[in-house]
């Protein structure tokens, strides 16, 4: 009998190895296309003007835009799990309902600017570091980036703050490690609000449906590599980050909102350092393995907003989220806006976010025989949000 039972389970086998591996065929294919493209991009531009491509500055101050004291008190705290330390910077009374921020990369803290004042006078809003990130302590080893160990800080986050839950806001790795922590831990999780950061399962899936769109994550890919990453963007003083954030086809889309050279320096300031771009990158090479894929619904009430000209991540990723949550769930679009969704379009993303925590918005209570089917969008338009189900 058992050996029927093992003879059975060959198909199957069979099928995630192949999945597997055509998975991380996709992806270190796309990291050799991004890397070649990347050198002869940088070949062209030494043989052009040689004496400044490897050219680079390590800053020696943070910043002023990182020590505005109207942006918010900094503190530390020790992460329970881990030993280290944590920088954060909060508002409001720490007696009211925790709103906890995670950034993504090349960002830090700073990046919730927008957010932390704005949501002080009904909750306690704290933008974190995350580890390897900002202030906050950054260990060198990949392991030290485990999906298991970053979902321990957000945990002894909440623990050492003094709360048993919170409002979980999150952007870019930040919204993935949301993601993740929702489905981990829905008890301390009372609202989950996510931009521009797929369902884990959902990325993949878009992926293997449409393996060009990977194309659109190739700096993910490329980040597998050793070393290589690390030189590329550091070179002509970091040049490839500043187009990240700041560039006419990835960077913010609001000229009122585009970084100046002074907030762009509060990004670059920790990631010039020494070693600077290494934890968070780390982030990449530690998450991009088979155990992020897995295909579990979320419960937890969410909403998710995406800024529709995202040029960073797949397409399709959006509204991927369908089939993989079962509690109310409420997706938001944002026209004319990029992947820096929350500094592209702060008042839009503040707005949405009072009417989903104010139960303004029309929720959808996905029935567990109707998930797959069910889900309300908002489609955000120049007259306003006009919702319709699918």
């Amino acid at each position: 009998m058992a050996n029927l039972y093992a003879l059975a389970l060959i198909p199957t086998r069979l099928f995630l190895r192949l999945q597997s591996l055509l998975y991380w065929g996709l992806v270190y294919g796309t990291a050799c296309i991004t890397g070649l493209l990347l050198f002869i991009r940088f070949t062209w531009r030494a043989f052009r003007n040689p004496s400044r491509i490897f050219q680079w500055t390590v800053r020696q101050e943070p910043p002023a835009c990182l020590r505005d004291v109207r942006l918010g008190k900094h503190g530390f705290l020790w992460g329970r799990s881990s030993s280290l330390r944590f920088h954060y910077v909060t508002q409001g009374d720490n007696k009211r309902t925790l709103m906890l921020f995670l950034h993504g990369f090349p960002e830090n803290w700073y990046s919730w600017r927008h957010q932390l004042g704005e949501f002080s006078e009904q909750y306690h809003t704290v933008a974190l570091d995350l580890r390897g990130c900002g202030d906050s302590d950054a260990p060198s080893e990949l392991d030290d980036y485990t999906l298991e160990k970053l979902l321990y800080d957000i945990r002894d986050t909440i623990d050492e703050l003094g709360h048993t839950s919170c409002v979980l806001v999150g952007h870019d790795w930040g919204g993935m490690l949301a993601w993740h922590f929702a489905l981990e831990r829905p008890d301390m999780v009372q609202r989950l609000i996510i931009m521009n950061a797929p369902h884990p399962a959902a990325w993949l899936d878009a992926v293997l449906r449409r393996p060009t769109q990977l194309l659109r994550s190739g700096h993910a890919c490329f980040f597998q590599l050793p070393l290589l990453p690390e030189i590329a963007l550091s070179l002509e003083d970091f040049k490839l980050l500043r187009n990240l954030l700041c560039g006419a086809r990835l960077g913010i889309r609001n000229r009122d909102r585009r970084l100046t050279e002074a907030q762009l320096e509060g990004y670059l300031y920790r990631l010039s350092q020494p070693g600077g771009l290494t934890p968070p990158l780390n982030y990449y090479r530690a998450f991009l393995s088979d155990h992020l894929y897995k295909h579990e619904d979320a419960g937890v009430t969410t909403m998710l907003i995406w800024g529709e000209e995202d040029s960073i991540l797949v397409e399709g990723t959006s509204g991927g989220i369908r089939p993989y949550i079962r509690g109310p769930v409420v997706v938001h679009t944002i026209p004319k806006c990029s992947h820096w969704v929350q500094e592209d379009q702060p008042e839009t993303v503040n707005k949405l976010i009072w009417d989903f925590l104010q139960d303004k918005d029309a929720l959808s209570p996905i029935l567990p025989q109707h998930r797959r089917e069910s889900v309300a969008l908002v489609k955000v338009t120049n007259g306003g949000p006009a919702g319709h189900h699918l």
